[in-house]
This record gives structure tokens, sequence and C-alpha cells, in this order.
């Protein structure tokens, strides 16, 4: 019984190990096109989390 548990442990260790977060967008860029100066521009980036672990976002900035 014990080498049976023994061999499920190291059958879950490496699974266990390569569990993560992974975020995906349905796309990386937009063009925004010309805007005028002191003109405002907005646009939402829709991601989700397919990983298996939790996603926390520390830090957000713009280029």
């Amino acid at each position: 019984m014990k080498k049976i548990l023994l061999f499920i442990a190291f059958l879950l260790i490496p699974a266990i190990s390569y569990a993560q977060p992974e975020i995906t967008f349905d796309y990386l860029k937009f063009d925004f096109g010309v805007i005028s100066q002191n003109e405002k521009a907005n646009h939402l980036f829709e991601f989700q989390n397919t990983g298996d672990q939790d996603l926390i976002i520390e830090k957000v900035s713009a280029s």
C-alpha cells in the first residue's frame, strides 16, 4: 500500500509544481487612429485567466 501511495505522490508532484496562472487577451494591440490634442481616448482590453492558479495583477502601466 505504501508503494502505491508513494507512486501516486510522485505522479502528482510534477503536476502541482507546474500549476500557474496564465493571462490570455482577446488581442494585444488597438489602433486609436488620429487623436487630437486634449481629446480623451479609452479602450477596454478584455482578458481571462486560462491557467490553473489564481491570477494576481499587481501593477498596470500604459505605453
